[in-house]
């Protein structure tokens, strides 16, 4: 069996990461306790998940991987009365998940790789047809995502992560919803580093993420670390890999990994050393999130541009819309200006345990872009998507109500709050709050700054290409901020504002007195007419808030959205 040992290994090592994370073994699960076990039901519907199965012979299998699991009783109830939805796959679709998987039974998998498969297909929540149909995803038990996508092909059908099959929607037990599935889905374990190396069409991008060092950060899932006051501190990583395989290196005449060395020396005109070259290379195929090929997409119009960040320091690249193309894989450039990429559609959208893998059909070497215009959402660090979860950050769709989560302990801030306090009791610090459909913020999220009189706060901004720019800020308003519109009390949210602790950049703004009516809403200001930077970097941004309010008023806030970029000719 191929690597099924290496695989079974990092299921054990995931499982055991997120069993940490959730906490399922104290707070979702009581696994040697089953509070129905014993007793007679008058009708299914009286009987919890695990039972509930075990009623019916077209599930013999997935109950017998329940039990071998030692996960019966788990899925029979819950310590704190938690729901949940069960995606169970047919006898029959158990028998093809063991055949994709080069097996012949249960046995074979693994007890480990059983409790996986489970807990993968589990979700903390017990969901009606009705609402499963309008989600776009969910989170389940090993904290992984599930698309839900409509099958235009079978009518009533939904798919599961491209795979999982469901024919049969919200089977009610005492304890939650079954889903029945005619095809299993593929329990998540590997990492980013596994899908590369696992592949045999990716040696010389194998052996550079291991020459480059980068190895370790891309089989990362979690790390668990203690703050100063001994606190258990859970961080998540996640990445993009932009991959490039041997037959896509050929093209462009390297054919080894001495080659790929020898052409970043050749190309070089900056006499870097060479171990710096492959570093900043393999870097510049990173990004230091997950994001989908549709994420990183712009909006249609040949003109438009979107700057990427990458993990290759001070380097970016581009994504350009082409309006001529027919296929969906090739209305995306990368870098069209230098050498023109494109994502390979049947290769990319990869899932891995800790992000992506999207395959490019070119060599993709590291070069510096002209200007465009860069929308900074400040909410969007991974510092923050740790604190807040990843299923709640940068939710699809509005919110149905505000969510605010505290995130002033995040590493991508530095902050003082004044000396005076704040009267605000609705917001921490800094936290980052979810927006509902009357406030049509990018990315459906803002960040709320409560510092008090002479608090201030610092931050990076992305990478922006060296030039000329106005810059712009959105922000939310709210009605009970109508004081700082009117300079009725206090000075309108006056703030010391600039760049890189650079007095040239310092400017004086008051963005709240420019909202021109009382309605609720998102609006925007010019904060720099014209500035310069000399050179392609990430800068340093901060402000100090210089209104007296901000200690006193109970309603004062700053509640910021983007900071954008526009190039000036």
């Amino acid at each position: 069996m191929k690597n099924y040992r290496n695989i079974y290994k990092k299921a054990l090592v995931a499982v055991a990461a997120m069993l940490c994370i959730t906490a399922c073994d104290k707070d979702v699960f009581n696994f040697n306790n089953d509070p129905f076990e014993g007793e007679t039901y008058k009708t299914s519907l009286l009987a919890p998940i695990s039972s509930t199965l075990a009623e019916r012979e077209d599930f013999s299998e997935y109950v017998k991987l329940l039990n071998y699991a030692g996960m019966f009783n788990a899925l029979n109830q819950s310590s704190d009365g938690t729901s949940f939805t069960a995606f169970v796959p047919t006898n029959e679709a158990m028998q093809q998940f063991y055949r994709r998987r080069g097996v012949n039974s249960l046995e074979e998998l693994g007890a480990e790789y059983a409790k996986a498969f489970m807990l993968y297909h589990t979700v903390k929540d017990s969901i009606l047809p009705d609402a499963f149909v309008q989600k776009k995803m969910v989170y389940n038990l090993s904290n992984d995502e599930i698309k839900i996508e409509i099958d235009t092909l079978n009518a009533g059908e939904i798919t599961l992560n491209g795979e999982g099959r469901v024919v049969e929607m919200g089977l009610s037990a005492f304890n939650g919803k079954i889903y029945v599935l005619s095809s299993a889905m593929t329990p998540l374990v590997e990492t980013v580093f596994d899908r590369v190396t696992e592949s045999s069409e990716s040696a010389i991008m194998a052996e550079a993420i291991r020459q480059s060092g980068w190895s370790k950060q891309l089989n990362t899932i979690v790390d668990t670390t203690y703050n100063q006051e001994r606190k258990r501190v859970i961080t998540h990583h996640y990445y993009t890999l932009l991959n490039v395989t041997d037959g896509t290196f050929a093209q462009a005449g390297i054919n080894s990994f001495s080659d790929l060395m020898a052409k970043l020396k050749s190309d070089d005109k900056r006499n870097l050393p060479e171990d710096s070259l492959l570093r900043e290379y393999v870097g510049y195929h990173i990004l230091g999130n997950s994001y989908t090929t549709d994420d990183m997409s712009v909006m249609n119009g040949s003109d438009v541009v979107r700057i990427w960040n990458t993990s290759a320091q001070n380097q970016v690249f581009t994504v350009t819309y082409d309006s001529l193309a027919v296929a969906d894989a090739d209305k995306y450039i990368l870098n069209k200006s230098s050498e023109p990429a494109r994502f390979v559609a049947s290769k990319s959208n990869v899932l891995c345990k800790n992000g992506y893998v999207h395959q490019l059909d070119n060599w993709m070497p590291v070069w510096e872009p002209e200007q465009a215009t860069v929308v900074w959402d400040l909410g969007d660090y991974t510092d923050i998507k740790n604190i807040v979860g990843a299923e709640n950050f940068q939710p699809a769709e509005p919110t149905s109500k505000e969510n605010i989560y505290r995130i002033a302990t995040a590493p991508c801030f530095t902050f003082e709050q004044g000396e005076a306090g704040t009267k605000n009791r609705t917001y921490h610090e800094i936290d980052y709050v979810t927006c509902k459909s009357n406030l049509p913020a990018y990315n459906n999220d803002r960040v709320v700054f409560n510092l008090g009189y002479m608090g201030s706060v610092s931050m990076r901004t992305p990478v922006i290409v060296r030039g000329k720019y106005r810059v712009e800020l959105s922000f939310v308003y709210m009605t009970n901020q109508n004081f700082m519109r009117t300079m009725s009390d206090g000075n309108g949210g006056m703030l010391k504002m600039g760049f890189d602790d650079d007095s040239q950049y310092t400017i004086f703004t008051a963005p709240y007195t420019k909202v021109p009516k009382i309605l609720p809403g998102v609006y925007s200001t010019t904060l720099y007419e014209e500035i310069e930077f000399s050179e392609t970097a990430s800068h340093q941004f901060g402000f100090v808030v210089l209104d007296p309010a901000a200690s006193t008023n109970g309603n004062f806030s700053l509640q910021f959205d983007t900071i954008t970029f526009i190039p000036i000719e």
